[in-house]
């Protein structure tokens, strides 16, 4: 069911609970998509109990690494793509689809969940032509919603009103004891993930550009990729992005698309953000990327990344970035004709960081 994809596999305790607090609209869709999750809740519950007999103890008493690779930047600006040519790496270990939807026993019930999720995996991704599978990486934020209960998703899956979404919170975090219980849900989430192979840990998620200072508390040696891309490529393309997931995803009629100034806004206000938080830590811990120079290059990028981390780039890594590369090359991106006034509205906002980055504003 490609519908409703952000909370299924949430335990039904958690589902109920966000139901319970922000409604839903009672139309055939809307129930249609209750149902389908209430179901896969029930099986999630079920799941996780037995892995909790198997491996709580396990999980416990197990020593998180600290020094993961954490790609940041806003949404379309090509972290799908460095999180897949990073994911190749033998060294590194990442989620993937079936650990971010799963994250409640992923380690015991891959057998009974792939026959369905292995053929409901088909194809590409809605907003665009990136291939679905169970073993595609995926940025941990579904995890954590799925395991915390919190993320700026649920306004997608509940919204509230006409405001961007996003703009509801400002920060990307909860606060009080409900921030302890996410800090504790993305330790327990990368214990088990690095439980059997103790490998560094790869993180893509645009959702932590603005918790780089909670993430320095749980990982204190992390490292830091910011890729970055023109606005004007970003910005609509973002639009329609949390477009498609909105109208897949709401349990109510209230979905309006983001708009192009609300848009902007926030990519600027993240692009602050992620530079006064990777200036207060050493030159060593954060790295900036092109996407237009990573698309040119991508092996050039890649050992470039590895040079500053002052990481082994090896043999068998760069054969394997070369084969992925040749098996995506009949990949097509998404194209868009701008309105001139939605590229004034977004030169208007971003000017001054486009002339600093070398942007033209044609």
């Amino acid at each position: 069911m490609k519908s409703a994809y952000l909370t299924a596999g949430m335990r039904l305790s958690r589902f109920i609970k966000l139901i319970m607090k922000n409604g839903m609209s009672f139309y055939p869709k809307y129930l249609v998509r209750f149902l389908f999750l209430f179901q896969n809740g029930i099986w999630a519950s079920i799941f996780h109990r037995k892995e909790k007999s198997v491996y709580e103890e396990k999980i416990k008493d197990y020593k998180l690494p600290d020094d993961p690779i954490i790609i940041i930047g806003h949404w379309r600006t090509g972290s799908t793509f460095l999180h897949q040519l990073l994911a190749i790496d033998p060294n590194l270990v990442t989620s993937n689809v079936f650990q971010g939807s799963i994250p409640d026993s992923f380690l015991t019930s891959r057998k009974s969940y792939e026959p369905i999720m292995g053929r409901a995996l088909r194809g590409t991704r809605p907003m665009d032509q990136v291939t679905l599978s169970m073993d595609e990486p995926l940025e941990d934020e579904y995890a954590l919603f799925r395991l915390s209960s919190y993320s700026p998703l649920e306004r997608i899956i509940f919204p509230k009103s006409n405001e961007y979404f996003l703009n509801q919170f400002p920060g990307f975090l909860p606060e009080g004891d409900k921030l302890s219980e996410w800090k504790e849900a993305v330790k327990y989430f990368y214990k088990k993930l690095t439980l059997e192979n103790n490998k560094t840990i790869l993180v893509k998620n645009p959702f932590h550009s603005f918790r780089i200072n909670v993430l320095n508390e749980i990982f204190p040696k992390a490292r830091y990729i910011h890729i970055i891309r023109h606005p004007h490529r970003v910005v609509p393309s973002t639009i329609r992005m949390w477009d498609i997931v909105g109208t897949q995803n709401a349990m109510n009629r209230k979905w309006i698309k983001p708009n192009i100034k609300d848009t902007s806004d926030l990519l600027l206000r993240m692009l602050k953000k992620i530079d006064i938080d990777l200036k207060g830590l050493p030159e060593d811990r954060y790295y900036e990327i092109k996407f237009e120079d990573l698309e040119k290059n991508p092996v050039k990028e890649i050992k470039s990344i590895y040079n500053h981390f002052n990481v082994q780039f090896s043999e068998e890594f760069d054969k394997q970035i070369n084969d992925f590369l040749i098996s995506v090359k009949g990949y097509q991106k998404n194209k868009y004709t701008m309105p001139e006034g939605d590229k004034l509205e977004i030169n208007n906002i971003l000017k001054s960081w486009m002339t600093e980055k070398d942007y033209s504003l044609d």
